[in-house]
């Protein structure tokens, strides 16, 4: 079989290689549709982690204002923390035994009701109650501490404040940073009541000119343990803060004081809790979080999707038109195809066709003849068996490619045999 033949039959494989101009902007596309993609991920995870609050004295607040930091120590201190906004959930956490419930802020925010049945559940056990500077509120919850308010409208206290009691906890810390507020007995000599760091400085030993009674039991650290719960009243918020726990001893007494039990219930207390009416839900309040975050996810794949579509690596031709291209490149080209799709059947039909239109013209017959007419014709010509040459131009199938080989080898060799 002839050389054109073989590449006829075979094909061939292209040797072109791609402009890196254009590997260039196909990567291109890839390279800007991983960026969105990476980009769209670290925006999710952003909106749909969890939200921090930046409530003051806040158990999830990384803020200055925060009491992230307090939480975070007493957990690795070995202090099961249970942080909560539900009461319903901190009054049962605080009934277990050996615990303590801390309310940081907002204890306007409880009714009566509320704090009875925190105080009930606390009694179940014995457990402890403490509060952060609650101001004028303490009184809600005992009758036997109040504010101190004349004593702090006209004090100018000291920027530190030292123990001054004989609680051992306060003793340990030492000083600590001075607050705004300082908290007292309603009553001299009440039993059961320790009050530490009281106010020091210019203007705070007296009163309207008159000596405090050196039996009052006053400070910014109360604790009482003659009442019906057993009380504390840390009376400086800033002891417990991110910014300022680490200042002076504030760290020592208040990690001190919260780590006594095994247990620690941290109640923030919200507006829902004080029974006031709620403004009505939004329509958007009732689509679900993942419908959201799954339209954020689309517009990004959305775009991609554009531009991949859209894309254009210039010109489909640089040629100018009309293109001319050389028949041989044509005959290439179709049998490359041919070979790669394994299209046997299509190439020998192709190569029967031109073999019998070859032989035709060289007898003598019209571009109209039939085969049949044709394999009657070569017979005659030729002396060979007509039912060999129907096998050969009509009815032999090629399987493999060495009877695709074969057979163009016989068809290459009865047309050699036209005069």
């Amino acid at each position: 079989m002839s050389a054109q033949l073989d590449v006829a039959a075979r094909g061939t494989r292209s040797t072109s290689r791609v402009p890196l101009r254009a590997r260039l902007r196909s990567a291109a596309v890839w390279i800007v549709a991983a960026f969105v993609i990476l980009v769209t991920v670290i925006v999710l995870v952003l909106l749909t982690g969890d939200e921090e609050s930046a409530e003051p004295l806040h158990y999830d607040s990384t803020e200055r204002t925060g009491t992230k930091a307090l939480v975070e120590t007493l957990r690795d201190h070995d202090v099961d923390v249970t942080t909560t906004e539900d009461q319903e959930q901190a009054r049962s956490a605080a009934a277990r035994p050996d615990t303590t419930l801390l309310i940081p802020a907002n204890t306007a925010a409880l009714s009566p009701g509320d704090i009875a049945g925190l105080e009930y559940a606390l009694r179940t056990h014995g457990n402890r109650l403490v509060l952060v500077d609650p101001g004028p509120t303490v009184s809600e919850f005992t009758d036997r501490i109040t504010v101190n308010d004349s004593l702090s409208a006209l004090a100018d206290p000291e920027a530190t404040s030292a123990p001054a009691c004989d609680s051992p906890i306060a003793r340990s810390a030492g000083a600590v940073s001075t607050g705004e507020v300082e908290y007292a007995g309603t009553k001299k000599g009440t039993e059961g009541i320790t009050a530490c760091y009281p106010f020091t400085g210019p203007g705070v030993a007296e009163i309207d000119g008159t000596e405090v009674a050196p039996g009052s039991a006053r400070g910014q650290f109360v604790t009482d343990s003659g009442g019906s719960v057993p009380l504390t009243v840390l009376g400086n918020p800033d002891w417990v803060t991110n910014e300022n726990i680490d200042e002076e001893g504030n760290a020592s007494l208040v990690l001190s004081q919260l780590s006594q039990t095994q247990n620690l219930v941290v109640y923030y207390p919200t507006v829902d809790d004080s029974g006031q009416e709620q403004s009505p839900p939004s329509t958007i309040d009732y689509v679900p979080g993942w419908f959201l975050a799954g339209v954020l996810w689309l517009v990004p794949c959305l775009l991609v999707l554009l531009l991949v579509i859209g894309r254009r690596f210039g010109p489909l031709a640089l040629e100018r038109l009309p293109v001319i291209v050389p028949a041989v490149e044509t005959v290439h080209g179709r049998a490359a195809l041919s070979s790669r799709s394994h299209d046997r059947d299509g190439a020998l039909h192709t190569l029967r066709a031109g073999a019998l239109l070859r032989i035709a013209k060289r007898l003598g017959l019209s571009p109209d003849a039939r085969t049949p007419d044709i394999i009657a014709r070569i017979a005659a010509v030729t002396g060979t068996d007509p039912g060999r040459l129907h096998h050969v131009f009509v009815s032999a199938p090629a399987r493999t490619d060495a009877e695709l080989t074969e057979l163009v080898h016989q068809l290459t060799q009865i047309e050699s045999e036209i005069p």
